[in-house]
């Protein structure tokens, strides 16, 4: 068994472990392919169990590989693997090893085993400071750097903290820093800082999230900084300054707001009202008028009556978020959400999704719209049929008629598109004019 690919689902986190598990089978000999590629003797599938959808996702994807390459061995990793279940039912879904969030790092040493090796409490042994990525990084331009893992929120309906555990562990700031300059250092122009609960980093080891970037930002070289996410209570007023005192720090923050009705946001036990959202919005407006939130909202949380779902629906076309995830309620074992009363049936979920995923595509495309006219910066990240595509600080998608990959572009934004803009190369212009 020396060829293998790595498939991943799931969140930013998985993204960087699914690399970091990459780098460790490439310098023990293993040939990484991809998953396509008719000689893989052994998948990966590093997975997700945020809702009952994700996980139905895995086990589809393990019936597809095993109907293209039948007597390839199949390694189940990630949150789907951590939730404890049945040997029988690996063994139904034809499984060949599972393996635990703790063991996925140690992935050599299961690769000949089959059976499940999972530990529960892998958390309070674990250890983020020496994971780094040296040289496999899956994306060319943008790179992920994993900084914190676990959470101690106390939200209702969630069930990775159970998963990733309640302890938070951050990777001290210097190991942080060499992993960055080793990877701008390669060329990498964009990177992504990421964890389960971004914003709580360094509350083990003293420091905080600003005081991260603070150093992050003094690495020479060309590159930006981007936060995966950061829950609304962790963006605080250092945060903000530190933002608006350097260009590297993107001016956008995908800030998960769950809902947009104080009762359903107590029930879920998020620490914040919506009050406290419109003056942090305001604040990140007040910084840069076409600063750009993007965030994620579930509809159909128990008791969510039809007056609480109008409430969110009115945040956000008062918002005008510049991109929205939207998540059906799903109940997950071992959460109190999933023992509260007043289920939502699940065709009025389905129906508050659809009307929730039109209107933030009208409000993306208005805020888009308010764009149209500015320079932006662009991350030139492919190209296709002659057009050349990327995103820019905003996190808007662009489509333009040139550009280097692996490069920035200044440009123009022209015209909104359905899911992005359109912009043209200002050097460009100015030259011709």
């Amino acid at each position: 068994m020396t060829r293998i690919a790595v498939i991943t689902q799931g969140c930013k986190l998985n993204q960087y472990e699914s690399e970091l598990i990459v780098e460790l089978l490439e310098n023990a000999g293993y040939v990484v392919l991809t998953v396509d590629d008719p000689s893989v003797s052994a998948y990966v599938i590093n997975t997700c169990a945020v809702t009952a959808e994700a996980e139905r996702k895995v086990r589809q994807t393990v019936r597809h590989l095993k109907k293209i390459n039948p007597n390839a061995k199949l390694i189940l990793t990630g949150c789907y693997a951590q939730v404890k279940r049945p040997q029988e039912e690996y063994t139904a879904l034809g499984v060949d090893l599972v393996l635990g969030n703790l063991e996925k790092k140690r992935i050599l040493s299961f690769l000949q085993e089959n059976g499940i090796y999972a530990s529960q409490n892998y958390w309070v042994e674990d250890d983020i400071s020496y994971e780094i990525i040296n040289n496999s990084v899956l994306e060319r331009s943008r790179a992920f750097v994993k900084v914190e893992d676990g959470c101690n929120n106390g939200c209702t309906y969630c069930v990775i903290r159970s998963l990733r555990g309640t302890k938070i562990r951050s990777k001290p700031i210097e190991v942080a820093i060499t992993e960055i300059e080793k990877l701008v250092q390669k060329k990498h122009r964009e990177i992504v800082l990421t964890g389960l609960n971004l914003g709580k980093y360094g509350r083990d080891i003293n420091v905080s999230l600003t005081d991260l970037l603070s150093e992050i930002v003094k690495i020479k070289g060309e590159f930006r900084i981007r936060l995966s996410s950061i829950n609304p209570e962790d963006v605080t007023d250092e945060l903000i300054e530190l933002i608006n005192n350097t260009d590297k720090i993107c001016n956008h923050l995908h800030i998960p707001i769950q809902s947009g009705s104080d009762a359903v946001l107590r029930r879920m036990g998020r620490n914040y009202s919506t009050h406290d959202l419109m003056r942090l919005f305001e604040k990140l407006r007040k910084l840069d008028e076409n600063f750009s939130i993007s965030t994620d909202i579930i509809v159909g949380f128990p008791g969510e009556s039809n007056e609480d779902f109008e409430e969110t629906l009115k945040l956000v076309s008062e918002v005008e978020f510049s991109r929205v995830h939207t998540f059906r309620y799903s109940q997950r074992p071992n959460t109190r959400a999933a023992e509260f009363e007043n289920q939502i049936p699940g065709n009025i979920r389905k129906e508050r999704a659809e009307i929730l995923i039109k209107l933030s595509k009208k409000v993306a495309e208005r805020y888009r719209t308010k764009l149209v006219g500015k320079q932006v910066t662009v991350l030139v990240e492919g190209t296709q049929n002659g057009v050349y595509f990327g995103y820019d600080e905003y996190y808007n998608q662009h489509e333009t008629s040139e550009g280097v990959i692996g490069d920035f572009l200044r440009v123009r934004i022209c015209s909104v598109t359905e899911e992005g803009v359109l912009s043209k190369n200002v050097q460009k212009q100015a030259s011709n004019g």
